[in-house]
């Protein structure tokens, strides 16, 4: 589990081609399934000091480390983390951004976690879902983007991000 932030996933999946084109200052980003912060960190970065993230995780050990990190780096003001549960993990806000990276697979219910997500990003907002191309095959993930389109998401931009297979909906 640790791997998904080791140093050595900075080689092979840098977060600056991921994110840095989706988000602005001041904007307000959900990181779903954010681990020990390995996207919301440099999210917090991007949005500067009017910007606000919001991670959710099921692990409570995964937020701790997050937490560990933006108080490090200065940005535990802007990064407010949040303990889910597959029953109950949506935030009470509404986003600019949203990034689910390598997580719609394990979701038990996509439909509905689609239908929740549609509703959570704002209008004009940008949701990037990224999934690993390894454990989702082509069949599965055009699926996926099938059942976005059926809950009210367009798909904007086919993006190419090493060893993922991605897109943003809107």
């Amino acid at each position: 589990m640790y791997f998904a932030d080791h140093r050595l996933r900075r080689l092979f999946q840098p977060t600056g081609p991921v994110i840095e084109s989706l988000v602005a200052p001041g904007d307000s980003c959900l990181d779903i399934g954010c681990g020990m912060g390995y996207f919301t960190i440099p999210l917090a970065h991007l949005v500067g000091p009017t910007g606000r993230v919001t991670g959710v995780d099921l692990q409570p050990k995964m937020l701790e480390g997050a937490a560990r990190r933006a108080r490090r780096e200065g940005l535990a003001d802007r990064v407010g983390l949040r303990l889910v549960t597959d029953a109950d993990w949506a935030a009470p806000d509404r986003y600019d951004v949203i990034l689910a990276m390598w997580m719609l697979h394990e979701v038990p219910d996509q439909k509905d976690f689609l239908v929740t997500l549609r509703k959570t990003l704002r209008a004009n907002g940008r949701f990037l879902l990224v999934e690993p191309r390894l454990h989702v095959r082509e069949r599965q993930w055009q699926d996926s983007l099938d059942l976005a389109r059926t809950t009210g998401f367009a798909i904007c931009t086919p993006r190419r991000l090493r060893y993922s297979r991605a897109a943003i909906l809107q």
